[in-house]
């Protein structure tokens, strides 16, 4: 397995610390989070020590902790100009076939 670039060990270790905030100003233990995530407390703590977990439990515990909806909106790339800009140029436009309104 190749190694982790520093940029993004960085990134896990702030997302982590992030994910630990919000459950602490909710005032959930890690047990908690992990049985409303259908994970185990020490996977919690992997993910708020920046250790690796699967994108699917770590969006479980940001439902969890009420940051999926702004993660997911985070990667939309229409919600970027450049974004925009680059689908203008890229994305076919829309076909219409009869009986499109």
């Amino acid at each position: 397995m190749p190694t982790t670039p520093t940029p993004v060990k960085r990134s896990l270790r702030v997302i982590g610390q992030n994910l630990a905030n919000q459950r602490k100003l909710l005032g959930l233990t890690a047990k908690m989070v992990a049985e409303r995530a259908g994970t185990t407390p020490p996977t919690i703590s992997k993910l708020e020590n920046g250790e690796g977990t699967t994108l699917e439990i770590a969006l479980r515990v940001m439902r969890v902790l009420g940051l999926m909806d702004a993660v997911v909106a985070a990667t939309d790339p229409f919600a970027t100009e450049r974004g925009r800009l680059l689908a203008d140029e890229k994305l076919p436009e829309r076909v219409r076939v009869r009986g499109d309104a």
